[in-house]
C-alpha cells in the first residue's frame, strides 16, 4: 500500500527537490503550493504526512498544523521551514509538529526522515498496544493506576504519562515533552529535565509491572508501547 503525502510549499523548485527524491512506487504525492489549497486538502482528504512550510500565501502553515491536527490524530506533519529559530520550532511542536526541519536543508535527508517517521507509525499501528490493557486512567482525579496499583506521580510525570497515554501512536520528542509542561505553568523544563521525569515515571511504574509501556524510540522521543 502507497503512502499518501501532501507537499505543501509555494516554492515550485523546492516542490521539485522533494518529490522527486521520493519513491513514486511507494508514496503517492498530492502537491499544494497555496495555503488556502492546502487546507481544503487536510479537511478533505486523509494523508499519511504532510511536509509543510510556515511562510505560505493566504494561509500560513502554522494556521494548517493546527487544523490538521483538530481532523486527524494520526496525519505526521513535518514542518520545512527558512525560520529557524527556537520560538518557532517550539511553537510548531505544541501545536502537534513531528518534526522541524530548517532550510536549506539534504532532500535525501529528508526522503529518509519521512520513510523513518513512517515506518515508526506503522509500527505504533501495528502494536496491540497490550500495555494499555493494564493501565488505567482516571481523567477526574487525576490518576493512573498500573494493575490496579495507583502511581504516585508529581505533577509534571502525571502531565508526561497523560499526554503519552491519550496519545498512543505518536512520538513525542523531548523539546515537545518540555513545551507541553511550560504550557501547562510546570516550569520551563530543558531537555535534561523531561528526560529525569521520564527516569523516575518508568521507576514507579517497574514497580507495578515488568512490562515496557514507556519506549524510547532512538533518536525521536518517547512513546507509549509494548513489544
Amino acid at each position: 500500500m502507497r503512502h499518501k503525502i501532501l507537499i505543501v510549499e509555494d516554492e515550485p523548485d523546492i516542490v521539485a527537490l522533494i518529490s522527486n527524491r521520493l519513491d513514486k512506487e511507494k508514496y503517492d504525492v498530492t502537491v499544494a503550493l497555496t495555503g488556502d489549497v492546502a487546507l481544503h486538502l487536510v479537511k478533505t482528504q486523509e494523508f499519511d504526512l504532510v511536509s509543510l512550510d510556515i511562510m505560505l500565501p493566504k494561509v500560513d502553515g502554522l494556521t494548517i498544523c493546527t487544523e490538521l491536527r483538530k481532523e486527524n490524530k494520526k496525519t505526521l506533519i513535518v514542518i520545512v521551514s527558512a525560520l529557524d529559530l527556537s520560538e518557532s520550532k517550539e511553537n510548531a511542536y505544541s501545536l502537534g509538529a513531528d518534526d522541524y526541519i530548517a532550510k536549506p536543508f539534504l532532500p535525501k535527508l529528508l526522503a529518509l526522515k519521512m520513510a523513518s517517521l513512517l515506518q515508526r507509525r506503522s509500527e505504533m499501528l501495528d502494536s496491540s498496544m497490550k500495555s494499555k490493557e493494564i493501565v488505567r486512567h482516571n481523567m477526574a482525579l487525576q490518576r493512573f493506576f498500573v494493575n490496579d496499583k495507583e502511581l504516585q506521580l508529581t505533577p509534571s510525570e502525571y502531565m508526561i504519562f497523560e499526554t503519552l497515554f491519550s496519545n498512543p501512536i505518536k512520538i513525542f520528542s523531548k523539546d515537545e515533552l518540555s513545551q507541553i509542561l511550560y504550557n501547562e505553568d510546570l516550569g520551563n523544563i530543558d531537555r535534561d529535565g523531561v528526560r529525569t521525569h521520564i527516569y523516575t515515571l518508568r521507576k514507579k511504574i517497574s514497580e507495578t509491572t515488568d512490562k515496557e509501556i514507556v519506549k524510547t524510540v532512538r533518536g525521536m522521543g518517547f512513546t507509549l508501547y509494548e513489544n
